[in-house]
């Protein structure tokens, strides 16, 4: 009986051993386990804060008002103004000459305005930067290749530099598969870095302008295709995406309030956009109103106007504008009617 009792307990003994050997990691899965923990708190990017005090501006209510007049709106602006993730940078662009300016915001104090770090050479218009704030898209007349000639005058390709610890990149060309017209002028990039841009194509007098997107891919973008739902015979340009890409902003001389006004325009459940609003006299005017733009935190529309305004008895003519603003608040409304 005893023999048995000891035999017995034996068994117990080695089956309990067995069945923990199965059910503890190995030091090799166990490394893994916390390698993957570890891999994903470094890549998780912490989105920080928008935080802007808007140079001191007393915010708009649901009327365009002028932006920061005889500081950033000089009636020579052609683009929007925008905003780093953080609130702490401002960038737009300005004709005569045609370059990109930005200030910065530290210890309390917005800096002086500054040029953007780029060659002085050539020509720089159409900024937009990049959601996260660390690509700053452009069209430029530089050349595509070392030794080659600038791009024609009136023309442009796009390019972008990139900011690594505090520091910007050479300028680097999209290449020619976004580039295959005569003038491109970015319209926005999506967090996922889609882009949605504006394309000249014809020549002299005969010239089509339209609005493209194109998927970006592996690394890669695909081939541009034509916005075929918010295009029409009139030219249309300046595509604001929102980063999630459930609504678009643009510029069209398709008729309205006057020159060209903007219109929005909601992604449909199939993937397609809905036909076009006019944003309505609250924004748009009888002059040009292009290159809108919505802050970080979604509060704020940004767009350019050559509109008759404090700063000029007329409008302003050959291309460039002022800065407007407006709350953002109608992008809800319109939606919730759409």
């Amino acid at each position: 009986m005893l023999r048995y009792l000891i035999f017995i307990g034996l068994i117990i003994f080695l089956v309990c051993i067995v069945f923990s050997c199965q059910n503890t990691p190995t030091s090799e899965n166990a490394n893994s386990t916390i390698t993957q923990q570890d891999t994903t708190s470094v890549v998780t990017p912490v989105k920080p804060k928008f935080t802007c005090d808007y140079l001191g501006q007393t915010p708009p209510g649901s009327k365009a008002e002028l932006f920061s007049p005889n500081f950033i709106s000089t009636k020579v602006e052609h683009s929007a103004v925008m905003f780093t993730p953080n609130g702490k940078e401002v960038w737009f662009g300005r004709m005569n000459p045609e370059k990109i300016w930005y200030l910065t915001h530290k210890n309390g104090r917005w800096s002086e305005i500054k040029k953007a770090p780029l060659d002085d050479n050539y020509n720089y218009l159409y900024p937009f930067l990049s959601p996260d704030g660390n690509r700053l898209y452009f069209t430029s007349d530089r050349p595509t290749k070392p030794g080659e000639e600038r791009i024609h005058q009136g023309d442009g390709d796009l390019w972008y530099i990139e900011r690594t610890n505090n520091n910007w990149s050479k300028p680097i060309h999209l290449g020619d598969t976004i580039n295959f017209g005569n003038r491109h002028s970015i319209g926005s990039v999506s967090a996922s870095g889609n882009i949605y841009y504006t394309v000249r194509t014809g020549k002299l007098y005969h010239y089509t302008t339209k609005m493209y997107f194109a998927e970006f891919e592996n690394g890669k973008y695909k081939t541009p295709v034509v916005i075929t739902e918010l295009n029409s015979d009139h030219p249309s340009h300046s595509p604001y995406v929102s980063p999630d890409e459930t609504y678009l902003i643009f510029s069209s001389f398709r008729g309205g309030m006057g020159m060209s006004d903007l219109f929005i325009s909601f992604k449909k459940e199939d993937g397609s956009w809905a036909n076009p609003k006019n944003l309505g006299s609250n924004i748009n005017s009888a002059a040009k109103d292009e290159y809108p733009y919505i802050t970080p935190d979604s509060k704020y529309l940004f767009f350019n106007s050559n509109r008759i305004s404090e700063l000029n008895v007329n409008k302003i003519q050959n291309g460039p504008g002022n800065m407007y603003w407006v709350k953002a608040d109608f992008i809800n409304e319109l939606n919730i009617k759409n």
